[in-house]
C-alpha cells in the first residue's frame, strides 16, 4: 500500500514537472527593442489596452501574449499621387501625378486608443488620408511652384498630412521626414509648358532685338551729335586760327611798310634826295626793282638817264 503511493506520488511529480517545463517557458513573452506590445489572451483573443509594453521579457502567463505595434518608423513610399494644380490667373489648372516619401511613428502613449479605433488597419487609413490631404491641398498651388518653390510646396503638403492625421478620429501616429518626389508630367502638359517656354523665351528675344536697335540708333544719334559738335569746333577754330594770321599778315605788312617808309625816308635824308620829284622818282625805281617779273635797265646815252624795263 505504501509503495504503490510512493509510485503515485512519484507519477503526480513527474507531471507537474512536466507542466513546469512546458508551461514555464510559454508564460513569458518577448517583445524587441522595435515593438510596442498590448497583452492578449490566447483563448479568447480579448486585448488589454490599459498598458502598452516596451522591449524587454515578461512573464504573463501560458493563456498570455503580446499583441505586437511597430515601434520604429513606418517608411511609406506612394507612387503616381493624381494632383490638380491651381490654374492661376489663366484660370486653367494641370492634371499630372507625383511621388511622395514620408516617415511616421506611433505614439507610444496612444497605442491603445490606436487598437480601439483602428486595430491593424491604421496604415491603410493613414494613407488614405495621406493622399487626400496632398491631392487637397495640391489644389492651391501652382504648376510652376512645383519647380521654382519646391521646398515651400513640400512644407505645405507636410502640414496639410499632419493637421488630416490629427482630425477625429486622430491617427495617434505623429509624421517625421516628409519628401516631394519625381513629378510626373504627362507628354501633352510637357508639350504645352515646352511651347509656352519657348514662346517666353521667343518674346525675350524679340525684346532684346528691339532694345538692342534702339541702342543702336540712340547711339548713331549720339555719334552723329558729336561729329557735328567736332566739325563746329574745327570750324570755329579754323576760322580763329585763319582771322589770326590774317591779323598777323595785316600787322607785319603795316610793320613792314613802315619800315620801309621810315627808312627811304632816312635814306633820302642822309643822300640829300629832298625834292618831290626826286623822291617820287626813287620810289618809283625802287618799286620796279622789287617787282620780281620785270628786268630793269639803265641808259646812259643822251643828257636824261632813261630808266627802261623788260619782262622777263
Amino acid at each position: 500500500m505504501a509503495t504503490a503511493r510512493a509510485a503515485c506520488g512519484i507519477c503526480i511529480g513527474i507531471v507537474l514537472l512536466l507542466l513546469l517545463v512546458i508551461l514555464l517557458p510559454l508564460s513569458y513573452s518577448y517583445i524587441d527593442y522595435y515593438e510596442y506590445g498590448l497583452r492578449q489572451r490566447k483563448s479568447t483573443g480579448k486585448v488589454s489596452t490599459e498598458r502598452v509594453f516596451t522591449s524587454g521579457r515578461y512573464f504573463n502567463g501560458p493563456d498570455m501574449k503580446f499583441l505586437k505595434y511597430q515601434a520604429d518608423a513606418h517608411l511609406v513610399h506612394l507612387d503616381d499621387v493624381a494632383v490638380f494644380s491651381d490654374g492661376g490667373a489663366n484660370n486653367v489648372g494641370l492634371s499630372f501625378q507625383i511621388d511622395v516619401d514620408f516617415t511616421y511613428k506611433l505614439k507610444q502613449d496612444e497605442i491603445g486608443l490606436l487598437h480601439r479605433d483602428l486595430a491593424k488597419t491604421y496604415e491603410n487609413v493613414i494613407l488614405s488620408r495621406t493622399n487626400d490631404a496632398i491631392k487637397n491641398s495640391a489644389t492651391s498651388v501652382l504648376f510652376d511652384d512645383y519647380f521654382k518653390n519646391r521646398k515651400a510646396v513640400e512644407q505645405q503638403f507636410r502640414e496639410a498630412v499632419q493637421t488630416r492625421w490629427d482630425a477625429e478620429p486622430p491617427m495617434h501616429a505623429t509624421l517625421g521626414q516628409f519628401h516631394l518626389g519625381r513629378i510626373k508630367i504627362p507628354e501633352t502638359v510637357a508639350e504645352k509648358q515646352l511651347t509656352a517656354k519657348i514662346q517666353v523665351e521667343k518674346n525675350k528675344e524679340e525684346e532684346f532685338l528691339q532694345s538692342a536697335r534702339l541702342e543702336r540708333e540712340t547711339t548713331a544719334v549720339e555719334v552723329n551729335t558729336i561729329n557735328l559738335e567736332r566739325q563746329k569746333i574745327l570750324r570755329s577754330a579754323q576760322a580763329e586760327a585763319n582771322l589770326i594770321i590774317s591779323k598777323a599778315l595785316s600787322e607785319a605788312d603795316r610793320i613792314r611798310n613802315e619800315a620801309i617808309i621810315n627808312g627811304t625816308t632816312t635814306l633820302l635824308d642822309k643822300v640829300g634826295i629832298d625834292t618831290e620829284e626826286h623822291k617820287t622818282a626813287f620810289t618809283y625805281i625802287r618799286t620796279l626793282q622789287n617787282r620780281e617779273n620785270l628786268g630793269l635797265s639803265i641808259s646812259y646815252l643822251s643828257d636824261e638817264n632813261v630808266v627802261k624795263t623788260t619782262p622777263q
